[in-house]
């Protein structure tokens, strides 16, 4: 599925469907957390992460990122680019462009932010993550932070459209040495669990409205 830049900015005008479509992909504890979270969102601590969109010849694509095995409790696993909420910081809009231009060396001053999705909570590491998208109009170069990012991984949007992408396994958390059953994304080069994937999963419910 295809849409121009003017065409995904329509899209994130339009309601949000929020914790119903994080539902839809989160690991079963997941589910029971997401529905009793007041409380902990009193004590969360602030992060943004950017959907990067950008069109590569026929493919409109977004990047996710791969966490390097020294970042805690997430290392190792696919996420978007993103972090913590730094004091300078204007807003969280500013921490999501900052962040994206350390981790993998996009300059922020190039990317148009399209919209935002609905904030989401991460029980493990106690973030609330606001999630921003954004658009770059030429294909990225990448210059890496190693010692937060393994690597970075382009995926047609196309993909997440086919109808077999998801499925359900275990998957084992290291750091903790937890094994978690949820749904994912199956793509050719990345398995998409966990917050992503419920992030994705509005993603793709605000593009089929």
């Amino acid at each position: 599925m295809q849409f121009s830049k003017d065409e995904l900015k329509q899209k994130f005008r339009l309601p949000l469907p929020g914790v119903s479509s994080h539902l839809k992909m989160a690991p079963l504890n997941r589910a029971k957390e997401l529905i009793n979270k007041k409380d902990s969102l009193l004590n969360a601590k602030k992060s943004a992460v950017l959907i990067l969109f950008f069109q590569d010849e026929d493919a409109l694509k977004m990047i996710v990122i791969r966490r390097s095995n020294y970042v805690g409790i997430h290392a190792g696993q696919i996420a978007f680019p993103g972090g913590r909420y730094e004091e300078e910081d204007i807003d969280v809009e500013t921490t999501a462009l900052r962040e994206i231009q350390e981790e993998i060396g996009i300059p922020k001053d190039k990317i148009e932010i399209l919209g935002r999705l609905t904030d989401i909570y991460v029980p493990p590491s106690n973030f609330l993550i606001s999630i921003f998208a954004g658009y770059l109009n030429e294909k990225p170069t990448y210059k890496i932070q190693k010692s937060e990012v393994d690597e970075v991984i382009e995926i047609p949007l196309a993909d997440f459209f086919k109808p077999d992408i998801i499925k359900q396994k275990d998957f084992y958390v290291a750091k903790v040495k937890v094994v978690t059953n949820a749904p994912y994304y199956d793509t050719s080069n990345a398995s998409i669990w966990g917050a992503s994937a419920m992030v994705i999963s509005e993603l793709l419910d605000i593009l089929k409205a």
